[in-house]
């Protein structure tokens, strides 16, 4: 007879996507929280920050800004270090004046005074021309703050949220009556780079603008208040300066040309004008990320031309787009990578790397458009997201495995097992053509014991018998194949080839009787009736693996010595034999066994010499 296929492992899609996919999801939102907010990160992400700013920095020319620099040629021109304030008022009134500036900023602190006559004039223009000067602010804690010269500026209080400086250097006292006044402190990072300016800080009862602020406060209070407002740090709190402007992007003037006439009107009319230094005996610099080396005047070039930038346009779309333009890639890259990792890791792998390479182009878009998205968070998030997802997925395959294993112990021998998870399920269960031995056993009288007995009765007895029966074929190291019903189907030499197949069948079969022997005596004890079993034996080559379509699978033997094992059982029965084996099992077996002579088999043109078991005594 044909063998019915039973399906061992059955392999649908595992249950638990939506907790898979709500538990990466909460990976994710934790690692870029705590990325996010982690202090001791945040250098690590102002570095990355550093390396886009720098990349998509634009050298457009900057409109309404220019910058008169007091440079080593203008040093070799005009003199040495420090110029009389005549020649300092000489070059802020022919800024004023003829080059038509519309405010100038001073970027330097004049603590001591000079010439009389220069400083009158420099105070004169202070109180009351646009022009803007400097004091430096300290914000370092000290036990003995630092105060120098005479602090000028309108007396107020200071308003919450300014930075408070603890010590300030500002210019002599003869220059206290100057009507606008910006500070030039400065805090770098830890790593030793200026990406924050105050805004606004407060000291010694005064208020103060950083320099470019007070710039357009003093020139036109009203652009100055559109602007401030404008910016996404319109307060007296830290701001990152954008620095998204090439340092040639500046319209740069040297100072000799102010002073000896020789730059044309047209080029500075209507421009707020910074003069500073660029010398290096001056030794104004600053670290930036543009470059580590940074004329402090052109940071104040920066600040003005953002401000001038957030007045005309209202501030940048992309400016405010830090946190939601965060999130919204986080959760959209999870989208997509949960996509990606359902089809393979392969692909959830590169679609990773995409999405990453993709959010660093979004951020140095964002950079150059002046907003400050976090470019570490959301890596961070989309990376834990993808952990997660294939640590649960190992997990789920790890349990399934287990599941399928403790399945497939029902079948096969656990040493049998081991080896072969050892060697490897896919090439172990493949098919192939192999020497066997089938064992197939029946319940004698099955259907007569079950006709009067409830299902309750007749589930246990169908249960006690084949516990029974199974524990010697497994302990014999066999390939359970199925259960038909009232018995079972067995083989040896497969998965695992081994020489003595057929004796270890017949050792088993001999273990399985004692097995009902032993049930019967517990039955006969509580009044029930005794049990007797059939088997068949044989050998013979069969094609034994994994067998089925891409939905169902079972690990089954196909061949012609599995039909005969089935018929051999039916002769046992004809015969009134416990045991009945084919030839090909007989000359694996080294035995004494009794010889049944030849005999017909259905479905076989002629008899076969068949054997069962020895009498006791021969």
């Amino acid at each position: 007879m044909e063998t019915p296929k039973t399906a061992v492992i059955v392999s649908p899609e595992a249950p638990g996507a939506g907790r898979k996919l709500l538990w990466s999801c909460a990976a994710a939102a934790a690692m870029a929280a705590v990325v996010w907010m982690a202090p001791g990160l945040q250098v690590l992400e102002d570095r990355s920050r550093d390396g886009l700013t720098a990349l998509v920095a634009s050298s457009e020319p900057v409109p309404g800004v220019a910058v008169v620099d007091i440079s080593e040629e203008s040093l070799r021109a005009i003199g040495t270090w420090p110029w009389s304030r005549a020649q300092l008022a000489d070059l802020v009134e022919h800024l004023l004046g003829p080059l038509g500036a519309k405010g100038v900023a001073l970027d330097m602190v004049l603590p001591e005074q000079g010439d009389a006559a220069g400083d009158g004039r420099l105070a004169s223009l202070a109180q009351h021309a646009p022009l803007a000067l400097a004091h430096v602010l300290d914000f370092t804690p000290r036990s003995a703050p630092i105060a120098i010269g005479a602090p000028a500026g309108t007396p107020a209080a200071a308003r919450p949220g300014f930075a408070r400086a603890t010590g300030f250097v500002a210019n002599h006292a003869g220059l206290a009556g100057a009507r606008c006044v910006g500070h030039i402190g400065i805090e770098p990072d830890p790593d030793g780079v200026l990406r924050r300016v105050h805004l606004q800080a407060a000291s010694s009862g005064r208020q103060y603008s950083t320099l470019a602020l007070a710039l357009l406060e003093c020139a036109q209070p009203d652009l100055a208040a559109r602007a401030l407002a404008a910016l996404p740090a319109a307060s007296g709190s830290s701001w990152r300066v954008p620095f998204r402007k090439d340092l040639d992007a500046f319209l740069t003037v040297p100072a000799e040309a102010v002073l000896k006439d020789q730059v044309d009107p047209a080029l500075l009319r209507g421009r707020f004008v910074l003069i500073g230094s660029s010398a290096v005996g001056l030794s104004d610099y600053v670290a930036t990320p543009l470059q580590p080396v940074t004329a402090g005047v052109l940071v104040h070039a920066q600040m003005l031309g953002e401000l001038l930038q957030a007045e005309r346009t209202g501030g940048s779309g992309a400016a405010s787009l830090g946190l939601p333009l965060s999130v919204t890639a986080l959760v959209l890259g999870c989208m997509a990578l949960a996509g990606a990792l359902r089809r393979g890791v392969a692909v959830g792998l590169a679609v990773m790397a995409l999405l990453a390479a993709g959010w660093l182009a979004a951020c140095a878009w964002a950079f150059g458009r002046g907003g400050s998205p976090a470019v570490l968070a959301p890596l961070a998030g989309l990376w834990a997201f993808g952990i997660a997802w294939l640590g649960l997925e190992f997990a789920e395959a790890r349990r399934a495995t287990r599941r399928a294993l403790e399945t497939l112990s029902h079948y096969v021998a656990e040493p049998v097992l081991r080896l072969l998870v050892k060697q490897g399920l896919d090439s172990s269960l493949a098919p192939s053509r192999q020497e066997i031995t089938v064992l197939v056993a029946d319940m004698a009288g099955y259907t007569r014991l079950t006709a009067e007995s409830s299902l309750e009765e007749s589930a246990r007895l169908t249960t006690e018998f084949l516990e029974a029966i199974t524990g010697p074929v497994l302990g014999s190291g066999a390939t359970l194949d199925r259960y038909t019903g009232d018995g079972l189907i067995a083989f040896w030499g497969a998965p695992l080839p081994r020489p003595d197949h057929a004796a270890a069948a017949f050792d088993a079969a001999l273990e399985m009787l004692a097995a009902v022997r032993a049930l019967n005596e517990a039955r006969q004890a509580r009044g029930d009736p005794v049990l007797a079993m059939r088997i068949g034996i044989e050998s013979g080559q069969a094609l034994v693996g994994d067998l089925g379509s891409s939905a169902r699978s079972v690990y089954t033997a196909v061949g012609t010595c599995i039909n005969l094992a089935s018929r051999l059982q039916e002769t046992a029965r004809d015969m009134g034999e416990v045991l009945v084996l084919g030839p090909q099992a007989r000359a694996g077996i080294s035995r004494p066994l009794r010889a049944l002579g030849p005999h017909p088999v259905r479905g076989l043109a002629q008899p076969i010499e068949l054997y069962g078991l020895a009498r006791e005594g021969n």
